[in-house]
């Protein structure tokens, strides 16, 4: 039977009222519901009515007009005041603002807002997030929170306003900008309902996010008759003078993250062994003859002239290589050098951090910010190569232009060498057989999640440290890939 409007407005609240008690449980303080205009208004009060029929304290403040609501918000507005809701109007706010809620409902745009707010609402929402600021008022978002862009997750303004919630429930399906730059900051928790629309409706998605049941495990998965050339030799190519640190954080994460061999090739003089993990071969890179190393170049590399020579040689070489750091300055700089990766036929990852990515896009910071799936696809294209554009809520795509976006992480890997570990990560799991696209989906997952580890353990995100990184990713990696306990057999003599 098909669905109608109103019948959908009827699942959304209710869907709403059940989540919103969930997170009240024991408390008793009232319940602030916003309404404002559109069906996401409609949204709202039908969520209050179906929070006071459950027997909740609800006012629902009213920012949107329902003389102008639709005939299904209408039918949701009447529900609501036909009940014990209390009912309040926007020149409230003042009184609004200065009382104690239980939980802040945002019902106010939804994806409606395609603009800058007036006055009216930026008040509203700069007064919402002020009042939650100290965390002893939750907010739950209905469907996105009000002026973040549903695709992009950008602001829709430039005020740069949106409600701050710890909650979202999505409707229907679930949205990319929830999930990526300011929307990460902003949707807290986030619940998809779907209303019960049959899945068959829906496209196929080319737009996933990365989950820890996608990941391949299988090919980590190791058999007692291999030995260190079963898993991949590693080669770390910077360290330039003054910046030999980041090349130890992306060797020592390549270590830890199981490939078999770990070589440092530094462009200028460096220590000749690595003291906290003497495994690793350090030598200076004009000693090596690559063969069929995983390269990974760019940590500490710096952008001199030799620098680019370097980089030159190493992409000419038919091996899978992962660009990082000032690798990536220099192609930005170079077109020559663009013109040899384009044409490379073995696998290349790249993976910059927003500015770097702004620089080889010939674009601004705020341009790729402003659609980070969009220039994570585009750079991708554009190399013919697997890219990590990091970040909250970092995004992979492949040339196809599939985007995935990661579902881990935290601000404590807001820190320098963070993106070393995750180079040298990338480069463990090519060197051990993965495909580049699973290599980068993987390691993106798994090198925040063991910064979500350490922070649980109390260590960060205030002062968490990249080198603190690789064990926690040895760890997970290990817990991962182990196989159940089966019970041990009667023991018989061979």
């Amino acid at each position: 039977m098909q669905q109608t409007e109103y019948s959908l407005m009827q699942k959304a609240g209710i869907a709403a009222a059940t989540l919103a008690a969930g997170i009240l449980r024991e408390r008793h303080l009232p319940v602030l519901i916003i309404a404002g205009p559109g069906n996401n208004g409609g949204d709202a009060c039908e969520t209050a009515a179906r929070l006071a029929m459950m027997g909740w304290h609800c006012t629902l403040l009213m920012y949107g007009e329902p003389g102008k609501y639709s005939e299904d918000a209408k039918k949701s507005y009447a529900l609501a005041s036909e009940l014990s809701v209390t009912l309040r109007g926007d020149q409230d706010l003042p009184e609004i603002l200065s009382a104690q809620w239980s939980l802040i409902i945002d019902g106010i745009f939804g994806i409606g807002l395609t603009r800058d707010m007036d006055e009216h609402y930026a008040e509203l929402i700069h007064g919402i997030n002020e009042l939650t600021a100290h965390g002893q008022t939750a907010v739950l978002a209905l469907d996105l929170p009000s002026g973040i862009n549903p695709d992009t997750g950008d602001f829709t303004n430039t005020q740069m306003l949106a409600i701050r919630a710890d909650y979202t429930l999505t409707f229907i399906a679930n949205k990319p900008g929830l999930h990526t730059a300011y929307g990460k900051d902003s949707s807290g928790i986030v619940f998809v309902d779907d209303l019960d629309i049959q899945p068959a409706v829906f496209p196929d998605s080319r737009c996933l996010l990365i989950e820890a049941n996608m990941l391949p495990l299988s090919g980590l998965r190791r058999l007692p008759n291999t030995h260190k050339g079963h898993y991949g030799h590693v080669l770390i190519i910077g360290g330039a003078q003054g910046m030999t640190g980041a090349c130890l954080l992306a060797g020592r994460s390549a270590l830890l993250a199981g490939a078999g061999k770990v070589s440092i090739g530094f462009l200028d003089a460096a220590a000749s062994f690595d003291a906290l993990h003497p495994e690793i071969m350090c030598k200076n890179i004009r000693d090596f003859t690559v063969n069929n190393e995983v390269l990974v170049v760019g940590p500490g590399m710096g952008t001199s002239h030799d620098a680019k020579k370097i980089l030159q040689d190493m992409l000419r070489k038919n091996t899978p290589i992962v660009i990082d750091a000032d690798a990536l300055n220099l192609i930005a700089a170079e077109p020559e050098l663009q013109v040899i990766l384009r044409q490379k036929t073995s696998p290349v990852m790249l993976t910059p951090h927003p500015l770097e990515a702004a620089r080889l896009l010939g674009k601004s910071i705020t341009q790729v910010q402003h659609d980070r799936l969009s220039a994570a696809k585009q750079l991708a294209t554009a190399f013919n190569a697997i890219v990590i554009l990091k970040g909250a809520g970092s995004i992979v795509s492949n040339p196809a232009g599939d985007i995935f976006i990661n579902t881990t992480g935290n601000p404590g890997l807001s820190t320098g060498g963070t993106g070393d570990v995750l180079a040298g990560l990338c480069g463990a799991l090519l060197a051990q057989g993965m495909q580049t696209i699973e290599a980068a989906k993987f390691a993106t997952w798994i090198h925040s999640k063991a910064a979500d580890e350490l922070v649980d353990s109390g260590i960060g995100p205030i002062g968490l440290c990249a080198g603190e990184l690789p064990p926690a990713i040895r760890n997970i990696l290990n817990r991962l890939v182990r196989r159940p306990n089966f019970p041990l057999p009667t023991q018989q003599s061979v």
